[in-house]
């Protein structure tokens, strides 16, 4: 059981995230009653504050909490903008999931087995099926190599296009699926697996069926999933609210010496302390007596990371470049960086399809030097 309390939010925040805030901690059932009330009566620009929850992923919670107000305290709130954000997502949702539905009926035939990642897995769990709710950029599955030429033949037959040859990302219209080998980014930069350690095979092991007459669709076991979150929502420096929101509503009732097992075995006791310490001071989740003291203790540069995440300034690279402080050893750290600056060429040419082979790199140089201006700018105005 997880800790309530206050969150930490500061007044750098503007009123239309603090918005956005007390909407998620009220989901998550992590707010107090007259908390929505205090910020509806300040001077919203909802345009704004609807523009920023699409791009946070949680207008649809907004949507949900604007129509659930009585009448007479509703009057004035521009609920209708809120509903069209609500039903657009709930209708690209729903045609994802009609397709999902449509797989599972194959899987079976041939013995084979995914399971089912992120926001496709929450919806059918924590977000309890309402489709509106939480957005679905895609369906993230993990598959087995020996069933991935069959997937992707499958998806071919239904006029899905890959984004690339180089890697198994399908789109048809709104609707993509994205087929993984692993979960922790290591066929992007390889020496991640050398920073998280999750065994595809040993999440297979543990991962308990979707539905109970359903052996052919498995979701990952409450703490892969949790880690799994926590490793993922790094890896975009928690860019999106939907994410701290998935990971409130599954830490909500942890096993949390479980969970700090995992952490310990998958490496990753740093990417938790970091999610623990961001979801403390925007949501007001709090981990038990004890727990956060059994993770790491943060340097200056992780703290100005959670302090990136808090402020909710949109930096998505930083992430990436923190991992480096979950692989021991000076020289691993710099073997680790120097592939995620430079990739090889086969990844370059994931990340920039359309580019010809010959400018991937100085592609890559410019892309580099026009982020460290862009985010170190951010940074530096944020250190204390």
């Amino acid at each position: 059981m997880s800790v309530i309390s206050a969150a930490r939010v500061g007044p750098e925040l503007s009123r239309e995230t603090r918005l956005l805030l007390t909407v998620a901690r009220r989901f998550a059932g992590l707010a107090e009653a007259d908390e929505l009330s205090d910020v509806l009566r300040e001077d919203l620009d909802w345009p704004l504050a609807l523009a920023q929850a699409e791009r946070e992923g949680v207008a649809g919670l907004v949507a949900r909490e604007l129509a659930r107000l009585p009448l007479a305290r509703g009057v004035g709130l521009p609920r209708d903008p809120w509903q069209d954000a609500l039903r657009t997502v709930a209708a690209t949702n729903m045609a994802a999931l009609a397709e999902l539905s449509a797989m599972r009926q194959m899987l079976p035939r041939g013995g084979r087995r995914v399971i089912l990642l992120k926001g496709a897995a929450l919806l059918h769990t924590v977000y309890r099926e309402h489709v509106g709710l939480r957005p679905l950029g895609d369906v993230d599955l993990l598959v087995r190599p020996s069933d991935l030429p069959r997937l992707e033949e499958w998806l071919r037959a239904r006029g899905y296009e890959p984004f690339t040859s180089l890697f198994p990302f399908f789109s048809r219209g709104a609707v993509a699926f994205d087929l993984h080998l692993e979960i922790v980014g290591s066929d992007w930069t390889a020496r991640k697996a050398s920073a998280f350690r999750l065994d595809p095979e040993v999440l297979r092991r543990d991962a308990p069926p979707l539905e109970a007459d359903d052996p052919s669709t498995l979701v990952l076991s409450p703490v892969h999933q949790q880690l799994h979150l926590v490793i993922h929502g790094l890896k975009h420096s928690y860019s999106r609210l939907m994410w701290l929101v998935d990971l409130a509503l599954t830490l909500r009732d942890a096993s949390w010496p479980a969970l700090l097992e995992g952490a310990r075995c998958a490496g990753a006791t740093r990417p938790l302390a970091y999610a623990l310490d961001a979801l403390e001071a925007l949501l007001g989740l709090t981990a038990p007596p004890g727990i956060r003291d059994e993770l790491p203790s943060l340097g200056p540069l992780e703290r100005a990371f959670v302090r990136l995440v808090v402020r909710r300034t949109g930096v998505e690279t930083a992430g990436d470049f923190m991992v480096a402080l979950s692989i021991s050893g000076i020289g691993r750290k710099a073997a680790y960086l120097g592939e995620l600056t430079f990739p090889g060429p086969r990844v370059l040419a994931r990340h920039y399809p359309a580019t010809p082979h010959w400018l991937l790199y100085p592609r890559r140089l410019l892309r580099l030097l026009t982020w460290a201006l862009r985010e170190g700018g951010r940074v530096l105005r944020l250190s204390p």
